[in-house]
């Protein structure tokens, strides 16, 4: 289960394979990892936006491809846990190779 770390002077979210997420002045939570920024914004529920509300990821720069508002859970803890395996499942070695299979 994910944890409150302390790491460079900053408190950090960090979930089962070690990857930190920050939250930024927006709301939403960053992580990096090998030059990818990871993102979970957290949907409330509205008229403009459809779908469950919850904590949604997002990236940008992923060579083998990126999340555009995958739903990864209701709560913050366990969205950041179902993050990283999501990051995890994706081969971040560049293009050309295959995802890594579940496990």
């Amino acid at each position: 289960m994910a944890k409150r770390v302390q790491s460079g002077g900053k408190t950090l979210i960090e979930g089962e394979g070690g990857i930190g997420w920050e939250r930024q002045s927006t709301g939403t939570y960053q992580a990096g990892l090998f030059g990818v920024i990871y993102e979970l914004e957290k949907r409330r529920r509205s008229t403009v936006e459809q779908g469950a509300t919850g904590w949604y990821l997002y990236s940008s720069g992923a060579p083998d491809g990126n999340f555009f508002g995958d739903y990864a859970s209701s709560t913050l803890l366990e969205a950041i846990d179902e993050a990283n395996d999501m990051i995890h499942r994706l081969d971040l070695r560049g293009p050309g190779y295959e995802p890594q299979s579940e496990k």
